[in-house]
């Protein structure tokens, strides 16, 4: 029996379940371990000690957590909302922030170890190096909500409070790195090192791979790398742990010292780059591994894994709500579970009792290995993603191979770097063409058409459960035929093929569909009539929402792969910064922009442009009105109607087919509104998209009266200026319109037949 499993994985499951809980889980909790109990004493004596040592698990896994959370974490939680003076110790080394300059740190609150937080200052910060201390009038907020919401970005990473200082810094400088902190040195010097050996594209990479920074990603990149499901490879993971590892093994070939030296490298490594889940995932499951057969113990990988994720939640039970953690635990799990089963399974259906080539072999291993992988893990990828990438397997195929070598080679160009750089830069060439071939496969596979599918396809979801349906049935039955295999494998396939056509279908049969995307605190919205698409506005003031990416999913699972008309209402990043993700996306043709803005929209005007002409955009600066014919539809843009403030010089849209007219107004101001009335006779309206995301001064009586809408769609999402406004709210309820929200009712979709 693996008794040191079934505690490992009670336990780490009692934890999850608190973390994801209710007050009633601790009840729940509490009676499954004595329904376990119970169930033990009337078991034979193997089984009731199984019983007993579950039991024993879910206790001690509860138990923990409610101690660590009531020891550790509620002091912390009744500093929320506080301001005042206070001295934290920096742990990292400080990066550029949207609104400034932010660093980990540690608060000393009275708890038996200091809470981590995450600082907030301005550029004085970036002088600080870990170890630093530094003195600040702060205010402080929790890490687990903001604004109403539940969020576990932070406490997944050990932060608990987020400070933001008002002043000005006191820093008091270290006078030497603390010993703790030498690790994260030698990152910093490596990615130094990087920048001095390597360019462009493949010191962006090198680094991620290396050092686990990938501040220095674009939207673009992450786009490309999540649709093609490769984003694992440049994210240091246990894959890179084994590299490493075996790096070691292949230079000490006795394997006893290979250990005792791998080790300590290994560990090394692990908090050099700030021990992420998956990384010491990875460690503790080689070291375990590892040790096994010098102690002459059972080389067991199941108990390993189980060991390894409770060591992880006891370092930090919050823990169980990162994504790394759960993608890696899982997709291990996978290949334990399901690889070399697949693998004979496979080979015996292909090549029967014949021994494979190498390269065949090479080949079914690589793909059975990356399948297996998946089992697990599709399903959480497309929760937090919304997205199932069909050329994975493929691209994991071709590319790993690629990125196992630049690793190796990155690490050796570094080692001589630090003795001489340009005999590192002549070796670095090889890496470096090893990252550009990676960079060619994903780019030529994110072009393929429905190289991936997306959860906006209502039918996906359920297609999952049907298709993990059918393989639990699979693996439950004592006897599976080839024949039985084959016809559930094209049966998936079949069902996939129709739930990618019945949105294409959908939008055929439509005269015009809009949509509202739900993009956060943003807008977005979606024209398609025919074989034509407009997207008016594209961006997000919510960090955690890409714009550029929740439109292009939409407008492939459409079925379409290029965008007639972009056009942007005016130059703020809650409607134009998805832009660049968006062109990486898809073929625009035309982008229409108004020619004025104001001198701090200026930047994002220039990208925007400079972007478009990159991809040979037709680009047109409007100044007055114009007609775009879309299919069946017309799409009829107004000039800027005020002067001044970028939002009254914003573009506005009328769409119409046949008797339906739909008006959006971006960040259109009542003053701007009063001035477009004056100017044009609306016709009744169908549909109304709110006026600036539902704040006070928009949406108007005067414009209300004059367009008379039945439906008022707000694009709205988590924001600090109480938008939709009570104001906006009672004017559109009071002129009988229907109101949808996109925070509430996610995208909401018009369609006229």
């Amino acid at each position: 029996m693996r008794w040191l499993a079934i505690f490992s994985f009670s336990a780490a499951a009692a934890i999850f379940a608190l973390q994801y809980s209710t007050e009633w889980t601790v009840i729940f909790v509490g009676i499954l371990s004595l329904a376990a109990i119970t169930i033990g004493l009337f078991q034979k004596k193997s089984k009731r000690l199984a019983v007993f040592v579950l039991a024993l698990g879910i206790a001690f896994g509860s138990s923990y957590q409610l101690m660590y959370d009531f020891l550790l974490i509620q002091p912390a939680r009744n500093l929320n909302g506080m301001e005042g003076t206070v001295t934290v110790t920096v742990c990292d080394y400080p990066q550029k922030h949207t609104f400034g300059v932010k660093s980990t740190a540690i608060l000393d609150v009275g708890t038996l170890r200091p809470v981590k937080v995450q600082f907030y200052g301005d550029k004085e910060l970036m002088e600080c190096v870990p170890g630093d201390k530094v003195t600040a009038n702060v205010t402080i907020k929790s890490a687990e909500v903001m604004h109403d919401e539940k969020i576990t970005s932070f406490t997944a990473k050990g932060s608990h409070l987020l400070l933001y200082s008002k002043g000005a810094l006191k820093i008091e400088k270290t006078e030497h790195i603390p010993v703790q902190y030498v690790p994260l040195y030698l990152n910093h010097l490596l990615q130094e090192k990087i920048s001095d050996i390597y360019d462009g594209q493949a010191a962006t990479l090198m680094t991620a791979l290396l050092t686990g920074n990938r501040a220095s990603f674009d939207d673009r990149m992450y786009s490309v790398l999540s649709e093609t499901g490769v984003t694992h490879v440049t994210a240091v993971s246990g894959m890179h742990c084994a590299f490493l590892f075996g790096m070691v093994r292949l230079l000490v070939r006795n394997r006893r010292k290979a250990t005792l030296v791998g080790l300590p490298v290994l560990f090394l490594f692990m908090l050099m780059v700030g021990a992420a889940p998956s990384v010491m995932r990875a460690c503790f499951m080689l070291t375990m591994l590892s040790m096994a057969p010098l102690f002459h113990r059972e080389n067991d990988s199941i108990t390993t894994m189980g060991v390894a994720l409770l060591l992880i939640l006891l370092q930090n039970p919050f823990a169980a709500a990162s994504i790394s953690l759960q993608l890696s635990f899982l997709s291990v799990a996978g290949i334990l579970l399901f690889s070399s089963r697949i693998y004979r399974a496979v080979k015996k259906w292909l090549i029967h009792d014949h021994k494979p080539h190498l390269i065949v072999n090479f080949i079914l291993s690589a793909l059975t290995t990356t399948f297996a992988a998946s089992i697990f893990t599709v399903p959480v990828v497309a929760y937090y993603f919304d997205c199932v990438s069909l050329i994975a397997p493929l691209t994991n195929l071709l590319c790993l191979s690629a990125v196992t070598f630049a690793f190796c080679g990155g690490f050796l160009s570094l080692l001589i770097g630090f003795v001489c750089i340009p005999v590192a830069q002549v070796i670095a060439i090889f890496p470096t063409a090893a990252l550009d071939y990676f960079m060619a496969v994903v780019q030529m596979f994110a072009k393929i058409p429905y190289h991936a599918v997306y959860m906006n396809n209502p039918y996906l979801g359920p297609w999952l459960v049907y298709f993990y349906s059918m393989v639990t049935v699979l693996m439950c039955a004592k006897k599976r035929h080839g024949r039985t295999v084959l016809m559930a494998s094209v049966l998936s396939a079949a069902t996939l093929c129709v739930v990618i056509a019945l949105p294409i279908i959908s939008a055929g049969r439509a005269h015009m569909t809009a949509k509202v995307l739900n993009v956060g605190q943003g807008e977005s919205v979606l024209f398609s009539s025919g074989e034509e698409v407009a997207l008016l506005d594209c961006g997000s003031s919510n960090s955690w929402i890409n714009a550029g990416v929740v439109a292009a999913n939409e407008i492939n699972t459409m079925g379409y792969s290029e965008l007639d008309y972009l056009i942007l209402t005016h130059y703020h990043n809650d409607h134009a910064n998805g832009v660049d993700t968006l062109f990486s996306r898809l073929k625009i043709h035309t982008l229409i922009v108004p020619e004025k803005t104001d001198r701090d929209s200026l930047p994002l005007k220039e990208e925007v442009l400079k972007t478009a002409e990159e991809n040979g955009t037709e680009i047109i600066l409007m100044d007055s009105g114009i007609d775009l014919p879309l299919g069946n539809a017309n799409l009829h843009l107004y000039p800027p109607q005020g002067s001044g403030n970028p939002n009254e010089i914003g573009l506005s849209l009328l769409c119409s087919v046949e008797d339906f007219d739909m008006l959006v107004t971006g960040d259109m101001d009542q003053d701007a509104e009063e001035i477009l009335i004056s100017n044009v006779t609306l016709p009744d309206l169908a549909v109304l998209v709110a006026g600036h995301h539902g704040s006070k001064y928009s949406s108007g009586e005067a414009l209300l009266k004059a367009g008379l809408p039945n439906t008022a769609v707000i694009p709205v999402g988590i924001n600090s200026y109480g938008h939709p406004t009570k104001e906006a709210m009672l004017r559109l309820l009071n002129i009988g319109a229907e109101v949808y929200r996109t925070d509430l009712n996610g995208t909401v979709t018009i369609t006229v037949y």
